[in-house]
């Protein structure tokens, strides 16, 4: 008996909740767009229903339109493979492990503390973050176009320590501008390319392995041809081009893993088991 009354209870709260979420909704909706609201209630009124009935069928409606629309939410990255304590950290701080398979929405970091992580981004892009990486996604938006990005499509992402090498999808073939990653000294822009980057005690090291990239400080901007790096010493410092052209940055624990080509952007293909180096093509 008590079992059916904390389930009637849990029912009820569930029908609370979703009835307070779709009665706001209809407030903006009444707000943004009341000629919508007038529309549904003249094919009410043409189909019969009374008055009495017209709130709720319409709260109804708003509610299957948020269920659909939180079904159909396409994240902004899948984790292709994740080791260590590596965890994703949700916008409010709660943090969760990265696990293969595992969404990554807008506004979330990612913290590889001991582990790796690799991630295949809706768009396209793979990415593979070192040891003792943090980076958030700050704001990317993907419409899911197989040949080429929208016009409202962006990725915009901030290192805030560690290392990444990356290998760019639609948004940074097609829409170049839409595309950054930001860090505490300086800023890096692409030209469909593949790349890494290293911020280590507000210095940002940068290494093109095939593309261009433009790093970008407070003071100027320095482009980095394939085999090419380039150092930001510390905020409010110049890009500094480094000698040994052709040789990747190094990296604590060691170089960045290398990375093959990736093919065309399709749905994602877990791998069975995580590739030891680079970044896995599905």
């Amino acid at each position: 008996r008590e079992a059916a009354v904390l389930r009637r209870l849990r029912a009820l709260g569930s029908v609370f909740v979703l009835h307070t979420a779709a009665a706001a909704a209809v407030l903006r909706l009444r707000r943004a767009a009341p000629w919508l609201l007038s529309v549904i209630d003249c094919f009410f009124v043409a189909c019969g229903v009374k008055c009495s009935s017209m709130n709720a069928i319409r709260l109804l409606l708003v509610a299957c339109m948020m269920f659909a629309g939180a079904c159909f939410a396409q994240g902004a990255a899948t984790v292709v493979f994740a080791t260590g304590e590596a965890r994703i950290e949700a916008s409010d701080g709660t943090p969760r492990a990265a696990q293969r398979g595992a969404a990554v929405q807008s506004g979330e970091t990612l913290d590889t503390r001991d582990g790796r992580i690799q991630l295949r981004f809706a768009d396209g892009a793979g990415m593979s973050l070192q040891p003792s990486t943090r980076l958030r996604i700050d704001d990317y938006r993907f419409s899911g176009g197989a040949e080429q990005a929208g016009e409202d499509d962006r990725s915009f992402l901030r290192l805030l320590k560690g290392g990444f090498r990356t290998l760019t999808g639609l948004i940074g073939k097609h829409k170049r501008e839409q595309y950054r990653v930001d860090s505490v000294v300086a800023t890096i822009g692409i030209r469909g390319t593949d790349y890494s980057a290293l911020l280590e005690d507000d210095s940002l090291l940068v290494h093109t392995y095939a593309g261009l990239v433009e790093v970008c400080s407070s003071v100027s901007c320095l482009q980095v041809g394939a085999g090419e790096s380039v150092r930001v010493p510390g905020p409010g410092r110049a890009p500094e081009r480094q000698a040994g052209a052709g040789r990747p940055p190094a990296v604590s624990g060691g170089e960045m893993p290398v990375a093959p080509q990736l093919p065309a952007p399709r749905p994602l293909d877990v791998p069975e088991a995580p590739h030891p180096g680079g970044i896995v093509a599905p």
